[in-house]
C-alpha cells in the first residue's frame, strides 16, 4: 500500500477509511474524495476484486486485505458499505477501536459525528499500484470504468439482509469512563469504607493500561497519599506506610494497585487504623478488579484479538490464558479461525536468547506470544491458514538468523512446532485443554 500524499504545513483533515465497498458505493468515490478537508488514508476490502479495492488500486490509495491494518492508525471515521455481508462484525470491531461509522450515503449528506481530528503519525504501508491523481479523480476514474465490466455478485434471494441503519458512535472521553452514575456508586462505596474502618479518607485512581486518572474520593486530599499512589501505579505493588511519629502515630497510609486486560487502577486509604479493617479494603480491591476483569472480557471478545488497548511482546502464562479464552469466545460469536503452537527448542540458550530478542518485531501486534520454559515458546495467532504459514516462515527464517549469529555450526538444529486449530465450536474444550499441558509441561 502507499501513503496518500499530506502537507504537514496544511491544517489537519478527517482521516477516513473505507471499508468494503461495492460498485454502487464506488460510484461515490469521486464525491467523498471532493469533500473538503478529508483524507482517505485506507481502503480495506475482503478480496483483491473487490470494486472499492480496485477503485483503491487505480486512484493510487491505500489499500489492505487485513483488518489487522485498521489498528495501526487512528481514523477519525470509517465509510463502511452499507450493504457489507460482515456490517455488524465491522461496527463492533470499530466500536472497540473508538471509530466513529457511517454509510457512503451518510457521509455525503452530512449525517456523521466524527470528533475533530487529531495530529498522527501514520504508519508507511508497502507501496503497491502505479497510477497517479495528477490527471483528477473524475477523469481517471471515468477511463477505468469501461473495463471493469464484471457485475458485482448479487445474494440469493433467500439470504437477502436488510442491514440496520448505521450507529451514531462517539468517541469515548474520561468522563464517560465511568458514568456521573457509577462515579456516585465509587463514592458512595469509599464513605463506607472510610467510615467502617475509621481512615481519614479514600481515592480511587483508575485509567487505561497507560495514564490513571481520580475517579472518586472522600476526604480531604492527603500529600502522603498522593505519593504513595504515585509509587504503586509505577511500580504496580502495593505501598504501605505506618506513622511512627505525630500526627497519625500508629496509623496507616496505603495504596494498592489492581490491574485487568483493559484497566488499571489504585485504591488508597489515609490514616487508616491497621487494626480495624485493612482486610475491607483488599475486600474491595477484589471486588473491583473481578467486576472490571468480567466487563473487560465481555467487551473484548467481540472484537479479540483487535482490541484497542492490548499489551504487545512477551506475556505471562496468566495473561496468556486469558487471551486464549477470549480467542474461544471470539470464534463462538462468528467464526475466526485460531490455532495455539508450541515450539520446542533445542539446547541452544545464546542462540535462543538472540531468538527470543528478535521474535515480537515479526509477528503482527495481534499475536500472543508467551514464554512458559526457558526451551518453550508459545503463539497463540488469528487468521487463515496462508497468515499461519507465513508466520511459520518468519520464525523459522529468524531461528536459522540468530543460530548463525551466535557463532554456531549450520544448519541450525530445528525445534518441534506442535500445534492445534481451533475451527468450529467443537474445538473448544481440547484447545483449552491443549493450553493448559503445554503452558504446564516442560
Amino acid at each position: 500500500m502507499s501513503s496518500w500524499p499530506h502537507d504537514p504545513a496544511a491544517p489537519l483533515t478527517r482521516r477516513l477509511l473505507l471499508i468494503d465497498l461495492d460498485w454502487q458505493d464506488a460510484d461515490q468515490l469521486p464525491s467523498i474524495l471532493g469533500q473538503p478537508g478529508v483524507s482517505v488514508r485506507l481502503v480495506a476490502g475482503q478480496g483483491p476484486h473487490d470494486p472499492g479495492v480496485r477503485m483503491a488500486e487505480l486512484c493510487d490509495l491505500p489499500r489492505t486485505l487485513d483488518l489487522a491494518d485498521l489498528t495501526r492508525e487512528i481514523f477519525d471515521l470509517a465509510i463502511v458499505g452499507e450493504r457489507s455481508a460482515r456490517r455488524a462484525q465491522l461496527e463492533s470491531l470499530l466500536q472497540a477501536l473508538g471509530t466513529p461509522c457511517v454509510t457512503p450515503e451518510d457521509f455525503l449528506a452530512g449525517h456523521d459525528e466524527s470528533p475533530a481530528p487529531t495530529v498522527a503519525t501514520p504508519v508507511p504501508l508497502p507501496p503497491s499500484g502505479n497510477a497517479s491523481l495528477d490527471a483528477g479523480v473524475e477523469d481517471l476514474i471515468n477511463e477505468a470504468l469501461p473495463t471493469l465490466t464484471e457485475p458485482a455478485p448479487t445474494p440469493e434471494p433467500s439470504r437477502l439482509v436488510t442491514p440496520p441503519p448505521a450507529p451514531r458512535i462517539k468517541l469515548a472521553t474520561l468522563a464517560d469512563f465511568p458514568s456521573p452514575e457509577v462515579r456516585a456508586g465509587f463514592e458512595e462505596a469509599l464513605r463506607e469504607l472510610v467510615a467502617s474502618t475509621g481512615a481519614g479518607s479514600a481515592e480511587l485512581h483508575a485509567g487505561d493500561l497507560g495514564e490513571i486518572h481520580l475517579i472518586a474520593q472522600v476526604g480531604p486530599e492527603d500529600r502522603l497519599l498522593r505519593g504513595l499512589i504515585e509509587l504503586a501505579n509505577e511500580t504496580g505493588t502495593p505501598q504501605v506506610v505506618t506513622r511512627q511519629s505525630d500526627p497519625g502515630r500508629g496509623l496507616t497510609w496505603a495504596a494498592w494497585p489492581f490491574r485487568t486486560m483493559q484497566r488499571r487502577g489504585v485504591l488508597a486509604g489515609a490514616a487508616i487504623d491497621p487494626h480495624q479493617g485493612m482486610d475491607s479494603w483488599k475486600a474491595m480491591i477484589e471486588d473491583l478488579r473481578d467486576t472490571w476483569d468480567r466487563e473487560d472480557r465481555q467487551r473484548s471478545a467481540v472484537a479479540y484479538p483487535l482490541t484497542p488497548v492490548r499489551a504487545t511482546g512477551w506475556l505471562d502464562t496468566q495473561a496468556f490464558r486469558l487471551r486464549i479464552d477470549l480467542a474461544v469466545d471470539r470464534m463462538a460469536s462468528d467464526g475466526l479461525r485460531f490455532e495455539l503452537h508450541r515450539l520446542e527448542f533445542p539446547e541452544a540458550p545464546v542462540a535462543l536468547e538472540a531468538f527470543c530478542a528478535t521474535l515480537p518485531a515479526r509477528l503482527r501486534d495481534t499475536d500472543a506470544l508467551c514464554r512458559p520454559f526457558p526451551q518453550v515458546i508459545c503463539l497463540l495467532l488469528a487468521g487463515d491458514e496462508r497468515s499461519f504459514a507465513a508466520l511459520q516462515a518468519r520464525a523459522l527464517q529468524a531461528w536459522e538468523q540468530a543460530w548463525a549469529q551466535s557463532g554456531l555450526r549450520p544448519p541450525a538444529m530445528p525445534f518441534v512446532d506442535r500445534h492445534v486449530a481451533l475451527l468450529e465450536p467443537g474445538d473448544r474444550e481440547a484447545f483449552r485443554t491443549a493450553a493448559d499441558v503445554w503452558l504446564a509441561e516442560r
